[in-house]
């Protein structure tokens, strides 16, 4: 989710939360003015201070339930609890600014609720009330979230919005300490020093977090194994045959493009078809930019690699394009049809006519000297020789340098030992097969050699162990 996304759904619940405010203030206002002054003679005054505090609070409330509540998707699986720090070791193992950014906004989510409570209520000045509506808080949307089926429990979601909290009053602390030395006050520094603490920590454990990783030689895999399996439940068995050579491997680099060279590549594409970019439509996500041509054209251009898809609307819309699929081309032909949009393939690709005009070039870990290509190429080609989509995901990697491998029983033996990532519901049986070396992308645009264990009986099934010692 993009900062952008986050801002609207931020504006999206702060427009609820005001119109919650309104209601509470009309109901307020009601009974106070009318019943209670007018009709029952009472004499206390509201305090504006209050008054805006109650309307600044219910806001608050109104965001962070609704931010943990409401927004879920049918995609989200109910009734699942992972573990402490879980989310960590997955947003280290993809290394991605999506997963990091999350962790950060649940902690930020609780901040204000740490401020607004000493804020406002004279018995949450006590650091130790506060943390602990905080923590009361967050396991109340937790169990909500389990009852509901509105959301992964997360342990980690505790932690972070109990973190939140403390910073909240950290902050408070701060501000009350700055008040109390411009009104000549005698401030209580050690105690609001002391209350920096969990501000302070955070910001050295996210430091120390990107020194590691900026420190270590290659990117890490997103399937590298999180909380080790329950072996006591899980039996892994294999009639199989593993080799105990450890032997080396190359790993190959992979381009990793800026916005910049994103653009610059959107322009040079579209310049070969006689268009150019239209300013006022690009948009940019985490991994992927999208450029739109002036001729009503899309190209999505992954930042890692550089792969691309590109739409021709305009020519696939059946209704206007008078030339239709063509659907008995030589692989030259497509070749020629791809040169004209600067798409160049090496000799020795697996060809495929799936009918209906879509070709496909199919790269499996194609060698040609220090260059490997894998991956897929597919197009659909009209009779006019133009190409109304072309999905490129080959992707073309430069070799980095040997490194040395794990055996494939050193594999093996950490699959039995629990250390392995197992998608969908947990088994009671693995039974593996032959492994294989595969190349993966890890998190700094590295291909990586891979060991990947056939699961027997389940030809979709794999078990991925980083082959890298």
């Amino acid at each position: 989710m993009t900062w952008e996304a986050i801002l609207s759904l931020a504006k999206q619940y702060l427009a609820l939360g005001l119109i919650l405010v309104l209601a509470a203030g009309t109901a307020a206002a009601v009974g106070y003015f009318i019943i209670y002054r007018k009709i029952m003679k009472g004499t206390r005054r509201l305090s504006p201070a209050r008054v805006v505090w109650c309307a600044v609070f219910l806001c608050c409330l109104t965001v962070l339930l609704a931010a943990t509540l409401m927004d879920r998707g049918a995609y989200w699986s109910g009734g699942r609890i992972m573990p402490l720090f879980y989310s960590y070791r997955e947003a280290w193992n993809s290394f991605s600014a999506v997963q990091w950014r999350n962790l950060v906004l649940n902690i930020l989510l609780f901040v204000p609720f740490g401020f607004l409570l000493p804020a406002g209520i004279r018995i949450c000045r006590r650091f130790w009330v506060t943390y602990l509506a905080g923590l009361s808080m967050t396991v109340l949307i937790e169990v909500m979230q389990l009852v509901l089926g509105r959301g992964i429990v997360e342990m980690d979601d505790i932690f972070n919005n109990l973190l939140g909290t403390m910073i909240g009053f950290g902050l408070y602390a701060a501000v009350r300490c700055m008040l109390q030395s411009i009104r000549k006050q005698k401030p209580h520094v050690l105690s609001t020093a002391a209350f920096q603490i969990p501000l302070i920590a955070s910001g050295l454990a996210f430091a120390a977090v990107i020194i590691v990783y900026g420190r270590q030689e290659l990117g890490n895999l997103p399937f590298s194994y999180i909380v080790r399996q329950d072996m006591d439940r899980i039996q892994v068995s294999s009639d199989a045959g593993y080799s105990q050579e450890s032997g080396t491997a190359p790993v190959y680099e992979v381009s990793v493009l800026s916005r910049d060279e994103t653009e610059a590549m959107a322009e040079e594409f579209f310049a070969r078809l006689g268009q150019g970019i239209d300013e006022n439509r690009t948009d940019l996500y985490d991994e992927t930019a999208v450029y739109y041509s002036t001729d009503n054209a899309s190209l999505w251009i992954d930042f890692s690699g550089g792969s691309f898809r590109y739409i021709d609307f305009d020519l696939l819309d059946t209704e206007t394009q008078e030339a239709g699929p063509a659907a008995s081309a030589e692989e030259s032909e497509v070749r020629e049809a791809l040169s004209r949009y600067g798409v160049s393939l090496p000799d020795g690709m697996a060809f495929e006519n799936r009918g209906e005009g879509e070709y496909v070039f199919e790269a499996d870990e194609q060698k040609d000297g220090d260059t490997l290509y894998d991956g897929q190429l597919s197009c659909t080609l009209y009779e006019d020789g133009r190409l109304g989509e072309i999905s490129n995901y080959i992707l073309r990697c430069k070799k980095y340098k040997d490194m040395p491998l794990i055996s494939e029983q050193e594999a093996y033996d950490l699959i039995r030992e629990g250390k392995f990532q197992w998608y969908g519901g947990e088994p009671e049986e693995i039974s593996l097969g032959e492994a294989s070396l595969i190349y993966q992308i890890d998190s700094k645009g590295f291909y990586q050699p891979v060991y990947s264990f056939q699961v027997s009986g389940d030809t979709e099934s794999t078990v991925l162990i980083p082959a890298v010692r």
